[in-house]
């Protein structure tokens, strides 16, 4: 009724879902108090209701405004005020207060009533929507509405969280990983990516952390779980499709080795005859170099090359060459061997010997037990994603930039093919799934990436599990500053988004397009977005919205310096710049606060 307070105007225009209306005169006043509490009218984001007997149309407010005043009006006289109006989309309905659902059965006429949406209205639409919500903070235009999302939706769909620096990215993931793993679901289990080392502080008990140089839970990636490719990328840098006569000898030693190796295998024995170089078995990589190292070395005493011309055996493990006699001169002894057998793999060598010693691969290229017989694939998945805590933080910060690509790949991989392989089995795959989380995802998941034998091994996993995650149990979140650099394919199938403040206008531009057109106006609230606040788009929500979230504590540390504060310090003498260049040479950070 008219006479309601709640009262704002009538309709003037409808065009599909978008309704004109203009504000009646006779508002008392912009910010009326209803029940006690006050409300803003014309708010952009804020809802309207439409009551069409027992149904009740919602809307968005999308635009304010008010009508110019015609010049034959302001002649000899003061100009009357312009006529107010709103821009509304239509969302949804409800039939009384009951259940609020997308969709429009029924559109609004000229001069039919709108109101403004009270806190009680609110409750409809944003009410409980049954099991598997989950909560993460209030909603911005009312402090005491919780905000909800579907958990199913969320992991099974996927998600992004999006925001510029300093928006509150890092707080919002803790907030959702902390609501993930309450109480109501002990059996939640999460996987964090973490670059550069910012979660270990934010969950404390909740988690267990591995890292590069660990002295409790050291991080190890086995290279025997890297496929050939990747390990030719990694070990010679293997650039080109085609397989050189060099790298053909690698695959089959490889093959030999893990085909021999297949009947002591503590997971189980495997038929030897259904396995490649890509096989997940372990092989010594020393012994590979040892063995191609000796057949460039060797010389013989007889011309028919039967007789080795050996000085001192060498040792694979300490990484030491066998030593030969030099050869004669002209047709003298000892001999090298007959030409056409040596492969000329002095510059493979070299390069494997190189990574073999460097210390920053050594959670790579150093498994310590997972040899295969004292622990195996199972038992790193076993330690990684079925532990007494709901949260697996993996910190890379010790990874090299250079090989960071790499490792995401195979990290994502080995936990796809587990639950891909696992997805009938009770208590993994698709009987318990598993949410992957990636922070800086644009740093390793960039738009364009590189083609095979060049980059983009991270894309091609987590890809995967974005378009197959679903069927498997496996969900995932990216996490960026930057949507615009972030992998199309990733992107495009999130089905839900968590967009907090956002200034950049081609990063919006991503936003907008993927918010239906009739809302995509609301994407110019981004700029506008406090600190901590986001707008929520996609399946896991009713509605886009707008919510308020709760500062965390401890938070992860990514935070800025308080640059005032410590510059207003007195200059502190001896710098222990000693410390810092030790933990760069040895890759492991030991002197944190």
């Amino acid at each position: 009724m008219r006479s309601e307070v709640t009262f704002l105007g009538t309709v003037r225009r409808v065009v599909g879902a978008r309704v004109l209306v203009e504000l009646s005169p006779a508002l008392p006043s912009s910010i009326p108090i209803i029940e006690g509490r006050s409300y803003r009218v014309g708010q952009i984001g804020s809802f309207v209701r439409i009551p069409l007997g027992f149904l009740n149309l919602y809307g968005i407010v999308s635009m304010v405004g008010a009508s110019e005043v015609p010049q034959s009006e302001v002649h000899g006289q003061l100009p009357p005020a312009g006529q107010r109006w709103l821009e509304v989309q239509l969302v949804g309905e409800s039939y009384g207060r009951r259940d609020f659902q997308r969709g429009v059965s029924l559109f609004p006429t000229l001069e039919d009533e709108v109101h403004i949406v009270t806190e009680h209205d609110l409750t409809v639409i944003y009410g409980e929507r049954g099991p598997g919500q989950i909560q993460l903070g209030s909603h911005a235009t009312s402090a005491n509405l919780p905000a909800t999302v579907s958990l199913d939706k969320l992991v099974t769909r996927h998600a992004a969280v999006i925001g510029s620096t300093g928006s509150g990215k890092s707080n919002a993931i803790a907030c959702l990983l902390k609501a993930l793993t309450e109480g109501n679901y002990p059996s939640a289990r999460v996987v964090v990516v973490d670059p550069h080392g910012e979660y270990r502080a934010a969950f404390q008990d909740r988690a267990r952390v591995f890292s590069i140089g660990g002295s409790v839970d050291r991080l190890v990636v086995p290279y025997w779980a890297l496929s050939f490719d990747e390990l030719a990328w990694f070990l010679i840098d293997r650039r080109q499709a085609s397989e050189s006569l060099q790298e053909s000898a690698i695959r089959a030693y490889m093959s030999s080795e893990k085909q021999r190796r297949c009947s002591d295998l503590k997971a189980g024995l495997v038929d030897p005859n259904s396995i490649t170089a890509d096989a997940p078995i372990p092989f010594g990589l020393r012994e590979l170099w040892y063995h191609f190292d000796r057949q460039e070395r060797v010389t013989y005493k007889d011309m028919g090359r039967t007789d080795e011309a050996l000085l001192e055996e060498g040792n694979a493990a300490t990484l030491s060459p066998a030593r030969f006699e030099p050869p004669g001169v002209g047709s003298t002894p000892p001999y090298k061997p007959n030409p056409g057998t040596t492969l000329n793999m002095g510059s493979n060598l070299n390069k494997i010997l190189a990574r073999l010693k460097d210390k920053r691969f050594e959670f790579l290229l150093d498994p310590g037990r997972y040899n295969g017989s004292d622990l195996d694939l199972d038992d790193l998945l076993r330690s990684w994603i079925d532990h007494g805590t709901a949260i697996t933080v993996l910190d890379l910060g010790g990874v090299p930039s250079d090989v960071m690509d790499l490792i995401v790949g195979v990290i994502t991989r080995i936990l796809f093919e587990s639950m891909f392989w696992g997805r009938s089995l009770e208590g993994t795959g698709r009987q318990r799934p598993l949410l992957l989380v990636y922070e800086e995802a644009h740093s390793y998941l960039p738009r364009k990436s590189g083609e095979q034998f060049v980059a983009g091994y991270a894309a091609r996993a987590v890809r995967r599990v974005f378009k197959e995650g679903r069927k498997y149990g496996v969900g995932a979140v990216v996490v960026s500053q930057r949507p615009s650099e972030l992998d199309e394919t990733v992107l495009s199938q999130c089905g839900t988004f968590f967009t907090l403040r956002l200034s950049n206008s081609d990063d919006q531009s991503r936003v907008r397009s993927v918010m239906p057109d009739s809302l995509a106006g609301m994407v110019e609230l981004l700029p506008a977005l406090r600190t901590g606040e986001a707008l929520v788009i996609g399946e896991a929500v009713v509605l886009p919205t707008r919510i308020r979230l709760p500062l965390t504590e401890p938070r992860p540390k990514s935070s800025d310096p308080e640059v005032h504060v410590a510059w207003s310090k007195e200059r502190k003498e001896d710098v222990q710049y000693s410390a810092a260049l030790t933990d760069w040479r040895r890759q492991g950070l030991k002197h944190e606060n």
